[in-house]
Formats: C-alpha cells, sequence, structure tokens
C-alpha cells in the first residue's frame, strides 16, 4: 500500500485507476481531500500497486497522471 497526493480537476473515487506516464498503475482503496490550509483540495490517496499484467475484472476510471520535481 503506498501514499500519493494529486491535484487534480476531477474528483478521484475508491475504485478508480491511477496510471503514470511510464505506465504504473495503482488502485485507490482509500480518498481524503484536504480541507484547510495552502493545499486546500488536494487528493490524499491510499493506494495498491498493480500488478503490470494484472487487467481489472471491472471498467474503471483511469486517471493519467504525471511525476514532478519537488
Amino acid at each position: 500500500m503506498v501514499g500519493i497526493y494529486v491535484d487534480l480537476a476531477e474528483v478521484v473515487d475508491v475504485g478508480d485507476l491511477i496510471e503514470t506516464q511510464t505506465g504504473r498503475r495503482y488502485l485507490v482503496v482509500g480518498v481524503r481531500v484536504q480541507q484547510r490550509g495552502k493545499y486546500a483540495g488536494r487528493q490524499h490517496l491510499r493506494c495498491l500497486v498493480l500488478n503490470p499484467l494484472d487487467d481489472p475484472a471491472f471498467n474503471p476510471v483511469v486517471h493519467t497522471i504525471r511525476w514532478y520535481k519537488r
């Protein structure tokens, strides 16, 4: 299980997939939206890393993200 935070205009829901530009995929199992502070609206996700060969049995919403330097 990994933690990822994203600044997306779209709302990420439990069961959605996050996909990076390298093709790695993460299944979202928890979402918390930051309500206060400098980064209000940031989505903090708890995710399971998927095996590259795994094909979800359902048709999830896929959000493509791009890593950026801190």
